[in-house]
């Protein structure tokens, strides 16, 4: 049996072989404050959007911190996945290219920080979904194509063919497209902003 720890995770053989806690790691609680964070800054510019009066101004107001702590979260888990594996420092100086999730994520950033100030209501959350989107996609393609970094990869812990068969065919073809039209109808039915006195 070989055992391999990454990030506090002790896998043997292909499986979990920690304790309760083994998870628990400075990682762990890094990515899951960064991912708090996120669904904030985005809820926060969603009200921006669609809300008038007291409630955008409270959110214009949390805006900047939440998107100020998210930020140096990133940083901080960017910064700690390069130092304490080699192997991702490896991918990131071989392949430059893959800068770009990075820098879509920083250009996004500037663009809402500019829309904040300017108040312009519907850019922050487009920008702030896209930061959200290219923060995941950084992380993904820094381990990619591992599930566990560097232990588990998606094709092992992919489930079997004929229930991925089944879930391309029932919810792929038929489910997924039905909640799209769904999406976009609600969307269309509660366009605009909420007012005080409106009333759905």
């Amino acid at each position: 049996m070989v055992g391999a720890l990454v990030e506090g995770l002790l896998i043997s053989n292909g499986r979990y072989v920690g304790g309760e806690f083994g998870w628990l790691s400075p990682f762990a609680i890094l990515c899951g404050v960064g991912l708090c964070l996120a669904y904030a800054l985005v809820g926060a510019c969603w009200l921006v959007w669609k809300c008038e009066g007291d409630v955008r101004d409270a959110a214009y107001r949390l805006i900047r911190g939440l998107a100020v702590g998210l930020l140096v979260v990133l940083v901080v888990v960017f910064l700690y996945a390069l130092v304490e594996n080699l192997r991702v420092m490896g991918r990131w100086l071989e392949r430059p290219y893959l800068f770009i999730c990075p820098a879509v994520g920083i250009i996004a950033t500037l663009v809402a920080a500019r829309s904040v100030r300017s108040q312009r209501d519907a850019v922050p959350f487009i920008m702030g979904t896209i930061v959200f989107i290219a923060a995941f996609a950084t992380f993904a393609i820094s381990f990619w194509p591992y599930m566990i970094p560097f232990s588990i990869t998606i094709a092992e812990a992919s489930a079997p063919h004929s229930s991925l068969a089944f879930m391309f065919w029932g919810e792929g073809v038929f489910v997924f497209p039905l909640m799209l039209l769904y999406s976009l109808i609600s969307y269309t039915v509660f366009r605009g902003k909420v007012r005080a006195t409106a009333h759905y």
